[in-house]
């Protein structure tokens, strides 16, 4: 290969790579802001798992909610086998990506979801399962 070629063929790959340059350039904030649209996603997600993961708990126990004396008694109720060999439910609770917690918080009565107490919060008279991150995740 003569010396022009070699040169020729250098100036090809550069602009190519100059060429994917810019288009990485370009592409790489639209990368960035789907991030939010993932969590969103995965949040919504594991929101409906719990609540149909909790109907099936009722209908199995009589339209009863798991045990909510504790966190550590509602959480053994959900996620292990009942002594009637029913469950799993889940594996385990699932993190609120937006606070990175997975505790579940109990209340009775008016709701107070969006507190930021927890990453989940259970109203125990009416049954009703909400993020507890904040109030826009929890009108969810």
């Amino acid at each position: 290969m003569t010396k022009a070629r070699i040169g020729f063929v250098m100036i090809r790959v550069s602009l190519v790579v100059a060429i994917c340059s810019v288009g990485a350039g370009i592409l790489s904030p639209d990368f960035s802001a789907r991030g939010t649209g993932v969590e969103e996603s995965r949040f919504l997600s594991d929101l409906q798992t719990v609540r149909c993961q909790l109907e099936l708990y009722k209908i199995q126990h009589n339209e009863q909610l798991p045990p909510t004396e504790t966190y550590a008694s509602f959480e053994r109720a959900v996620s292990m086998k009942g002594a009637d060999n029913r469950g799993p439910y889940i594996q385990t609770m699932p993190e609120n990506p937006f606070n990175g917690n997975s505790s579940v918080r109990f209340e009775n009565g008016q709701s107070t979801a969006g507190s930021g107490k927890a990453g989940w919060v259970i109203n125990i008279a009416t049954g009703d399962f909400k993020a507890d991150d904040s109030a826009a995740h929890a009108a969810l």
